[in-house]
């Protein structure tokens, strides 16, 4: 009995038509995956080839448009704009954000590709360049490009929605929907037809979890491989996704005010230690005048690299690779918006960009430099890690790499567990935050909301056993591929995500209730001032008199 109520209760706090709506497609296209792979898959991308042939430009718009939008953020005056009005506190202390949003943000990205992605670019270098892979002159750009595909502009293509949602909640005082982001572009439209289609297109990108878990257990299914010999297996697989599950229902359950927040704390310290170790390895002073030279140079080659589109050679470098990054991380901007909204209450704007944006670039521009660099710099010599990463994929890339360096038996089994806890850190904060655009209300700092824990379980079985079935099932090719084809619409809803933050921002008195509210107090505050200027005067003129009459 008291099991059914709990049940009405939470079925009570759901807003119906998004959930089922967002999951029913959702499991109808995850199903259409499994049951056809081969047709999805080959349709997926025969689309992206039209989309790339016709609205590459979408792609680059997303770019150009939220760096820039996130730079006028950080270095204007609206940065000072506090989410959550003027007196707002933040519950979730600074460095918890910190490095929550900093291990949450680096998924997959630095564990996955973080040796893989600049030796292949240095091997391969794009052919506009004019220069020859895997020579001197390739070093640098082979870093930039990693900058430009998993650094800036990806965390600024990342985090916008997240952005918009936070801005429309906690000082629009909106639904805690991604409808209610676009308020001042649509209007009221956002309560009807149109905002049911944008917040059931939200709930499609639960569709990456499949994938990224996927990508995670290969690796680390691989690394344990390396490391015990005989455990590349399905068996091993099934454990890996196992021990996530339990883990992330764990720690997603705690909040980010317990364990949530102990956990990213340790990651992130384990990046710092891992990173500080190769910089030794590796030397020093040649990897510091690397990042010099690297970053400077990325700086100054910001905006012509971003903007490229390649329109004169057509080599087709940029689709299979910075436009292919570029669609990647719309996606996951949308699946995170919740998380980066539900942990920034009380916190100013340009602390938003600064967190989510500016430390987990510096910190990914350290670790491509330092490990990717030394990675570099053991193909030249002849380490032999391009030929490993031919034979075995890039699954397999930093393992390798770390057995070159010194201690690469211990270093080896620091990864593994670094890998775990950073797809955990990054799954927890998902199955954390998602579940809130369920949710008919929301407290007005949501990371005080009290999620009912079910929906956190559902998001995490979800995410096991979609992995499982396109592992072992079939259907895992056609929703990476289903991914670039979401990137299109992805980068199209971010784009009206900034071109609303920015017109939220410069409309304040018609879209900022907190600051309404705080126009209100203060023209009060004057009228009782004026109030009180004429009993004063009165009082003055009332005790002249007799003197002038004296």
């Amino acid at each position: 009995m008291k099991d059914t109520k709990q049940r009405n209760s939470v079925w009570s706090m759901i807003n119906h038509k998004v959930f089922i709506i967002g999951i029913g497609i959702l499991l109808l296209f995850v199903g259409i995956g499994i049951i056809f792979p081969t047709a999805l898959n080959d349709g997926m991308n025969a689309f992206n080839l039209w989309a790339m042939k016709h609205f590459k430009w979408v792609y680059v718009l997303c770019a150009v448009i939220t760096s820039v939008f996130g730079l006028w953020v950080m270095f204007s005056k609206v940065g000072n704009i506090r989410l959550g009005g003027k007196d707002a506190k933040p519950s979730v202390k600074t460095l918890p954000w910190i490095t929550i949003s900093l291990t949450g943000s680096i998924a997959i990205g630095i564990c996955f590709f973080g040796v893989a992605g600049p030796v292949q670019t240095f091997l391969n270098p794009p052919a506009f360049l004019g220069i020859e892979g895997g020579t001197a002159e390739a070093v640098v750009p082979a870093l930039q490009y990693s900058f430009l595909h998993y650094g800036i502009p990806a965390y600024f293509i990342v985090t916008m929605a997240g952005f918009a949602i936070a801005i429309s909640a906690y000082n629009g005082r909106r639904a805690f929907r991604a409808s209610s982001a676009l308020y001042p572009l649509i209007g009221k439209a956002c309560d009807g037809p149109i905002g049911t289609i944008v917040d059931a297109f939200m709930v499609m990108s639960l569709v990456i979890v499949g994938t990224n878990m996927g990508l995670s257990v290969i690796q680390l299914n691989a690394g344990l491989n390396s490391l015990i010999g005989g455990a590349n297996g399905v068996n091993m697989e099934l454990v890996i996704i196992a021990v996530y599950l339990v883990m992330t229902i764990y720690f997603a359950c705690s909040g980010v005010h317990g364990a949530m927040g102990a956990l990213s704390n340790v990651n992130a310290l384990m990046y710092v230690a891992v990173i500080l170790f190769v910089l030794f390895c590796g030397g020093a002073n040649r990897l510091l005048g690397l990042y010099s030279t690297t970053v400077s140079n990325f700086i100054m080659q910001y905006i012509p690299l971003v903007g490229f589109a390649d329109p004169i050679q057509q080599t087709g470098w940029q689709e299979a690779n910075s436009m292919f990054f570029y669609s990647w991380n719309a996606m996951p901007g949308l699946l995170a918006a919740f998380f980066y909204a539900s942990v920034s209450y009380g916190r100013k704007l340009k602390e938003f960009v600064l967190v989510n944006i500016m430390v987990p670039t510096v910190f990914m521009t350290f670790w491509y430099v330092f490990v990717g660099g030394t990675a570099i710099f053991g193909v030249m010599e002849g380490s032999g890690l391009a030929e490993v990463i031919a034979t075995e994929g890039s699954g397999i890339a930093t393992f390798a790499f770390l057995g070159t360096l010194p201690l690469g038996a211990i270093t080896k089994w620091v990864f593994v567990v670094m890998a775990i806890l950073t797809f955990v850190t990054w799954s927890d904060a998902i199955c954390y935050s998602f579940p809130l655009m369920f949710l008919k209300n929301v407290s007005r700092d949501a990371a005080d909301n009290k999620t009912p824990k079910i929906l956190v379980v559902g998001t995490a079985l979800f995410m096991a056993v979609l992995t499982l079935t396109l592992l072992y099932v079939g259907g895992y090719d056609a929703m990476e591929t289903s991914i670039l084809c979401w990137g299109l619409p992805s980068s199209a809803l971010i784009v009206l995500f900034a071109i609303s933050s920015f017109k939220f921002l410069l409309n304040r008195k018609k879209y900022d209730v907190t600051y309404q509210e705080e126009l209100e107090e203060s023209g009060q505050s004057e009228a009782a001032d004026c109030e009180e200027i004429p009993f004063r005067a009165v009082e003055t003129a009332d005790a002249e008199v007799p003197a002038a009459k004296a």
